[in-house]
């Protein structure tokens, strides 16, 4: 019986002791324990801040702009309405391998004579082509007709209101008289493309000795891309030099680098 009771008293001791371990183990383990707000403000108070630039800006109440009156309540439309009073920076269209099409860079009278430059190309252009296929179907009726004075076509040539002509006078004289060989050398590469149908101008470069003004010409076959450099003579603008530095296909293949 007593040894019973001491087996008991054993017990009790053991688990108390347990418990009493147990206990301690989950205080250590709490104390041990730092919430991340309480390490948060710790590691703010021991930071070196700059000092604050307009801090009272999100406290301090707006309640007019120069551009709105002061009776006009304030909302997300009267904002909108502020910023259209200020003046927006433009967007330009891009075209894929060729650039932006800002030529803000290159108003009034020099941008006018780039544009009619480029209308002058134009129309030489399909001159141009007039005149060979009119000159192609005179040599072949030449050749096909009787050999008799009256019937011959040589009294013909060059008659009637109707006959094309292919006269350069326009872009000669937009064109500096110093270096019309360039001219003449854009005229000989440029005629693959066929007749040339539209233009765009592009951004230009301006740097201090040089102007390089992108101008892209599509033609019936292919599509030139080519830089034109503008000179002022006097008080007047000219094109000195126009260099092809891209011809394309029209169906997009790369036909030729000209760098």
């Amino acid at each position: 019986m007593g040894a019973k009771i001491i087996l008991k008293d054993i017990a009790i001791l053991i688990l108390a002791a347990a418990l009493s371990s147990c206990h301690r183990k989950v205080e250590v383990e709490q104390e041990e324990y730092t919430p991340l707000s309480k390490a948060a403000l710790d590691l703010s108070s021991g930071a070196q801040w700059a000092y604050e630039i307009e801090g009272n800006r999100l406290d301090k109440k707006i309640d007019s702009f120069e551009a709105i009156s002061k009776s006009v309540v304030l909302s997300s439309l009267s904002m909108i309405a502020l910023d259209a009073a200020y003046p927006m920076p433009s967007v330009y269209p891009e075209l894929n391998g060729f650039g932006s099409l800002d030529t803000s860079s290159v108003q009034g009278e020099l941008l006018e004579t780039v544009k009619e430059f480029c209308l002058a190309m134009l129309e030489y252009s399909k001159g141009a082509r007039e005149y060979d296929k009119y000159q192609a179907e005179l040599k072949a009726a030449k050749k096909n007709a009787a050999k008799s004075s009256s019937d011959s076509s040589d009294s013909q040539e060059g008659q009637g209101e109707n006959v094309p002509q292919k006269d350069s006078s326009k872009i000669d004289a937009l064109f500096s008289s110093r270096s019309l060989f360039s001219l003449a050398l854009f005229l000989a590469d440029s005629s693959s493309a066929g007749v040339l149908q539209s233009f765009v101008i592009g951004r230009p470069f301006v740097g201090e000795e040089v102007m390089e003004i992108p101008v892209r010409w599509i033609g019936q076959k292919e599509i030139l891309d080519t830089f034109l450099y503008p000179v002022q003579e006097g008080e007047t603008w000219k094109i000195q030099q126009i260099e092809i530095y891209k011809s394309e296909a029209k169906n997009g293949s790369v036909k030729a680098d000209r760098n």
